[in-house]
């Protein structure tokens, strides 16, 4: 599939290269926070600076990327279940460090938070499952 583009060149690597969406159209990465939703009138977006958006962004783009390649419709997505994001945290454990997993996860998170989505998971097991993937980072993204 091809990348999208910008006249500057690729938006996206190709391997990170969203299916097209209402939900999520093509932007910025830093305007993923603000026009990746449900509904795409909110104040709350202002909350961040722009750093946190394009590192949620960033976030989001991962997420809906995985979510592309499995097969997981829109409307499934969120309010994002225990199973979905148990599969997430898999596919990255082993390739990324803990803290960036964990960004991801805050990212999925405000954007529940501002969508006014219902969050279900819970703490505790969240926190086991990053900690888990946090021992399965590469050598290369482990912190000393």
């Amino acid at each position: 599939m091809p990348s999208a583009s910008t006249s500057n060149g690729p938006r996206y690597p190709s391997n990170l290269t969203p299916v097209p969406s209402d939900l999520h159209p093509d932007c910025a990465v830093k305007d993923h926070i603000a026009l990746w939703q449900p509904h795409p009138d909110s104040i709350s977006v202002h909350a961040w600076a722009d750093s946190t958006k394009a590192s949620y962004g960033a976030g989001l783009l991962v997420y809906h990327v995985f979510c592309d390649k499995n097969n997981i419709a829109d409307s499934d997505r969120a309010p994002v279940n225990s199973s979905l994001i148990s599969h997430f945290i898999l596919s990255l454990a082993g390739c990324y460090a803990g803290q960036m997993i964990q960004g991801y996860m805050y990212s999925i998170r405000a954007w529940h938070t501002l969508n006014g989505l219902p969050w279900f998971l819970h703490k505790d097991h969240i926190a086991v499952m990053l900690k888990g993937a946090a021992k399965l980072a590469p050598p290369s993204a482990k912190q000393d």
